[in-house]
């Protein structure tokens, strides 16, 4: 098949990923070209190492600034610009189009395309994103897929029909299965912001005296600042943001990783990359959704009290390396992918 990947044609897919998003469009636009596809995705770029083709739709020479009849910044306007060039697009050289942007303006545009088409729901529901697909999903003629089973069930309400469900996935081989250092750190990654809840983690490091390493891009720099940084020193450390490759080496010094997010993780990649390194994750119901607890290895609480964390994690730090990544496989990209597949062939046979 011929295969259309839109992320936003100024959504960049170079390592460090900004999410877990961009990591799922790489990874699985590669997968499908393995699988014998083509693929083309539209993106501001991606590194050289991928197997697909990154369609661009380059900014204009011109300022798109506008400070008088309907004001807006040169990023907005470039960003229009280049959106309104999907418009005008060739896309009848493919057989399906597969929707993962954030974007409204992005979805006004596709809704003008008849090819048959994808959208994964990354998100929960929210009014902005709501609104956006309710009018996608009316005007193309587009099947809709959630990346677990509570993004469907969330979703189906709003959508007015069932919301098929494909899990998410990693790429195994790219997670190196480490022999755990029982006296190491504790890990946490992630956007830094209130939601991501990275202070849970900073709490329960700081009453078991133990060292944690966070790693992520900071989002919210109020939030960093006044809540994340002031708690930094010799044991509580901030490394920034990290590419999947830096992020395997800091797995392989922890002895445990951590999931405190107090909203409702679509999906939690982060949390099969870390079983597929061999560390054990504990968290919050809201970081970790039900496909991906396990009563040994994944061990979940519900609740937002760091606290009730403390003898989970001693649970599962008497778990083996091995027992980890035998959970982390089932999922796997390759699998994931397939799913897909299997949906672009049945929506190009019967388009709505």
């Amino acid at each position: 098949m011929k295969i259309l990947i839109v992320a936003g044609p100024f959504i960049s897919l170079r390592e460090p990923y900004n999410g877990g998003t961009e990591a799922f469009i790489v990874e699985h636009a590669n997968a499908l070209v393995r699988l014998g596809h083509i693929v083309d995705v539209i993106a501001k770029d991606a590194d050289e190492k991928n197997l697909f083709q990154v369609i661009e739709f380059h900014e204009s020479p011109l300022s798109m600034k506008d400070d008088s009849y309907r004001p807006c910044p040169e990023l907005l306007g470039q960003q229009h610009y280049q959106t309104l060039q999907f418009g005008l697009f060739d896309v009848s050289r493919y057989d399906v189009i597969h929707y993962n942007s954030f974007i409204p303006e992005i979805y006004a545009v596709g809704a003008l395309h008849k090819i048959p088409c994808v959208l994964t729901l990354h998100l929960p529901p929210t009014e902005k994103f709501v609104l956006m697909y309710q009018f996608f999903t009316k005007h193309a003629p587009v099947l809709s897929v959630g990346i677990s089973k509570r993004m469907s069930e969330q979703w189906k309400a709003f959508l007015g029909k069932d919301v098929e469900v494909i899990l998410n996935g990693i790429v195994l081989d790219k997670w190196k299965l480490h022999v755990r250092n029982a006296d190491g750190y504790l890990l946490w990654s992630g956007r830094i912001t209130k939601e991501k809840n990275v202070e849970a983690a900073i709490h329960l490091a700081n009453y078991l005296k133990q060292p944690l390493r966070i790693v992520g891009p900071i989002f919210d720099k109020e939030y960093f600042l006044d809540r994340v940084q002031p708690q930094l020193n010799e044991r509580i450390e901030y490394i920034s943001h990290a590419t999947q490759q830096q992020l395997s080496k800091l797995a392989a010094g922890a002895s445990a990783y951590l999931a405190t997010a107090t909203w409702e993780e679509p999906f939690g990649l982060s949390t099969v990359e870390m079983l597929a390194s061999g560390l054990p994750v504990v968290g919050f119901n809201t970081a970790i959704p039900p496909e991906l607890r396990n009563e040994k290895v994944s061990i979940s609480v519900d609740s937002h009290d760091w606290r009730d964390l403390i003898e989970p994690l001693e649970t599962a730090k008497k778990s083996e390396p091995a027992a980890c990544r035998d959970f982390a496989a089932s999922f796997d990209m390759t699998k994931t992918s397939a799913a897909y597949v299997n949906i672009y062939e049945r929506i190009a046979k019967n388009p709505r």
